[in-house]
Parts: structure tokens; sequence; C-alpha cells
């Protein structure tokens, strides 16, 4: 009896050899819901091709964009529900997922390429803010941008009163409503699909947006771009946690390493487009404005308010360590 045990256990442990041999690759599907016309959601397309082309043996990916996953919201619930295994979040949903994220969408904190850069490379506050979404099933692996914040308008305008009587779009999320209203204005929020006809028909005047945006999307409605600088277009690469810590350790390095990779070379592609940014909006007509440094000194003054308001709610101990190394950038 117990030779036969031994057969018959030797059996199974080779039937469940081949299951696995069998399995084959691990599903990779991620999403993000803007169209890839720009380096940060192209960088999903990157990833996609790397991942099938490197990783074939061990990872199948696949990469939906332009909404065929549903909105940021739903496709964020998605990634937590692990009916998908990674996405692309914005700089201004991550703070409704945990508040250490406001950094991003507070105007004038972390608002240039050098401190997000100089973070990336400080594991200490890079773990602490990519690792800040555990409880809700989440790990951000890396991020991408889609450059500097201005203000992109219908009528022009050189000082923070002149501006005052525009109407101007914003999204839902609380940090850029609080932006415009510690500027003693009364944003509009609107979705992103509406803000064209809106532009058009005069519902309103403007909205802050990137420079690399206003001249891929706005350039044909907004013939003004006010530079403000007030914050980066942020896009975090998170992954569903579970699954993350599933993978082998051979096959979860390779997919971090090709992940990171391309969201590098986005980043230095958002850069680039940014450097390249002004002297493209004026060939297709559109005004580009510095403020004075007088009225730059008063769009930051108004935003103190902002930050005594969200201090409490992002966490005094993290915003001092993020003031403390904003504070060696900008020496």
């Amino acid at each position: 009896m117990n030779k036969a045990l031994a057969v018959f256990v030797s059996a199974m442990i080779l039937c469940f050899g081949a299951v696995t041999v069998q399995a084959g690759p691990v599903e990779f599907q991620f999403a993000h819901f803007i169209n890839p016309i720009e380096p940060g959601p192209e960088s999903g397309q990157w990833i996609e091709k790397d991942v099938n082309e490197k990783l074939k043996d061990k990872v199948t990916a696949k990469y939906f964009h332009s909404g065929q996953m549903g909105n940021e919201i739903e496709i964020v619930k998605k990634v937590r529900m692990g009916a998908l295994q990674g996405a692309y979040c914005t700089g201004n949903y991550a703070p409704e997922l945990n508040s250490k994220f406001g950094i991003g969408t507070l105007a004038y904190c972390m608002d240039s390429y050098a401190k997000w850069e100089g973070l990336l490379k400080n594991q200490e506050l890079r773990n602490e803010l990519f690792s800040s979404l555990k409880d809700k099933g989440i790990l951000v692996l890396d991020m991408a941008y889609f450059g500097v914040y201005g203000i992109a308008t219908t009528k022009p305008f050189k000082t923070l009163e002149e501006m005052k009587p525009m109407k101007m779009r914003t999204t839902q999320a609380r940090y850029p409503l609080a932006f415009w209203n510690a500027m003693g204005m009364n944003p509009l929020p609107m979705a992103w699909g509406d803000v064209f006809p809106a532009l058009k028909q005069g519902v309103v005047d403007g909205t802050d947006q990137t420079e690399n945006v206003a001249r891929m999307r706005l350039a044909d409605v907004c013939k003004y771009f006010t530079h403000t600088r007030h914050m980066l277009g942020l896009f975090f690469f998170m992954v569903n946690e579970k699954w993350w810590s599933s993978l082998d350790a051979d096959t979860r390095n390779a997919l971090s390493e090709i992940i990171s990779a391309n969201l590098a070379k986005a980043r230095q592609a958002s850069m680039k487009l940014t450097e390249e940014a002004d002297a493209a909006l004026k060939e297709k007509g559109v005004t580009v404005t510095e403020l004075t440094p007088e009225e730059m000194t008063k769009f930051k003054a108004s935003q103190t308010s902002v930050w005594d308001k969200f201090e409490p709610e992002i966490g005094k101990d993290w915003m001092d360590k993020i003031k403390a190394f904003t504070a060696t950038i900008e020496k």
C-alpha cells in the first residue's frame, strides 16, 4: 500500500506540474480614460508592446484607453476590485483616494518638474506616497506628466483683477475648486468633454490646464495662454496590490522595470514638449503671456488660505516633510 500510495502521489505531482505549465502567462490588463495623443497615456502602448515582446512567456498585456473601460473613477474601482490589474490615475483624482496626494494639486507646492523628479529619487518620500493606497488594495508603481499648468482663455488678462470677472471652468475635485475660490472667483465645475462647446458658446471664458494640453487640444478655441505654473499635470500608474504580490519575484521585477522605463521615457517626452510649447502655441496664433513678478506674488499669496485649509487633511507631518524637501530643490 505504501508503494502504491507513493506512486499515486508522484503521479499527482506530475499532473499538477503539467497543469501549471499549461496555465500559460498571467494576464495584465490596464487602462486609461484618455486617448494616447500625448506621452503620458501613450506610454501605455509602449508598456503593452514591451511586455508582450519581452515577457511573452510570462505575461500577456492589454492596454485599454480612450474611455474603453469607463471614466477615471470607474477604472480605479475596477483596479480595486481586480477586474483590471492596473490603471493610470490623474493627480486631480488621487487625493480623493488618499489625502497625501494633495501635495500634487495644492497650488505652488510640488509645482515643478525638478521637485517631482527629486521626489522620485528620494526613496523615503516616494515609498510613503506610493504605498499610501494599500488600504484601498492599490499600489502606485511610478508616474508620468502632462505638463505645467497655466490658464488657457478666450480673452486676454494680465492681472489677477482683470481675470476675476471671467468665467472659469474647473474640475469637480476639491483642490482645484479651492484654487479658484481663493482668488475670489466662482468657477464652474465641468466634465472635460463639455469644455470645448462651453468655450465656443461663451459659457466659460477659460480653464486652467497644462501648456502641453493647450497646445494639443485647446489652441483652436483658446487664443490666450497665461503662465501661472501653479502645479503639474500628473498621471500615477497603479496596480491591484493583491495581484502584484501574487506574481513570482522574477516576473514582478521584470514587469516593474518595463513600466518604470517607459514612464521615465514619457516624463522626458513631456518635459521636452513643455520646452517647445511656447513656440508651438505661438505658431497656432496663441498669445502667450508671462505674469509680472508682482502678479505672480499675488497668485501665490492667494493660496495661503488653501494650504491652511488642507494641511490638517493632508497631514502636518507629511506637509512638513514636503516643505523641507522642496526647500532643498528651490535653493
